[in-house]
């Protein structure tokens, strides 16, 4: 009993599918993402799918004047130590259903840390993941771990990642979310 009252909690890590797509390549990063979680034994992490929440527009009301989605939405958030975001890329920027969630959730983050993964049309788009840098280091004063994770069309098939590279560089960055998780 002693030692269960005083272990220290293990860090809870969230995943956050911020494609409102339903055939969302964005879906498929965070899966893979879990997937390598998985198998390097980090048990605390859940997915937060934005297409499972009712998200009520940012307005700037108080958090209880709110929807039941959107206060589960921000506990949730709030009570995770660290996050990968999942970030599909509209119109070289971030989505519009993401940066909401951010806007209504940015309290809950503060000075946490995170890793980015970012999926586009084109190969040239991964800068539009600078978008989301800077919403989440001057907004919630996040640290941002390296490198970025980016994918576009030609990073699957049947719908899987098949690139070696992105997977690389994604095993990467969650190694060095881990690190910074565990310090």
């Amino acid at each position: 009993m002693f030692f269960k009252k005083n272990r220290k909690k293990e860090p809870k890590l969230l995943l956050i599918q911020g494609s409102l797509s339903p055939h969302s390549k964005t879906s498929l990063l965070i899966d893979e993402a879990a997937v390598m979680l998985k198998k390097k034994g980090v048990a605390h992490y859940e997915i937060f799918d934005i297409r499972t929440y009712d998200l009520d527009f940012c307005n700037g009301r108080e958090l209880n004047e709110y929807s039941q989605d959107t206060q589960k939405a921000f506990s949730l958030i709030e009570s995770a130590d660290a996050y990968i975001f999942g970030m599909p890329v509209y119109c070289y920027s971030i989505s519009g259903g993401l940066k909401n969630l951010i806007d209504l959730t940015s309290n809950a983050m503060q000075d946490k840390i995170a890793g980015i993964m970012c999926n586009s049309s084109g190969i040239r788009s991964y800068l539009a993941s600078l978008d989301l840098l800077k919403i989440l280091s001057y907004e919630a004063h996040i640290t941002t771990v390296q490198p970025i994770v980016h994918t576009y069309k030609e990073s699957f098939k049947n719908d899987k990642i098949f690139d070696e590279k992105v997977l690389e560089v994604m095993e990467e960055m969650i190694d060095g979310l881990i690190k910074f998780m565990k310090a």
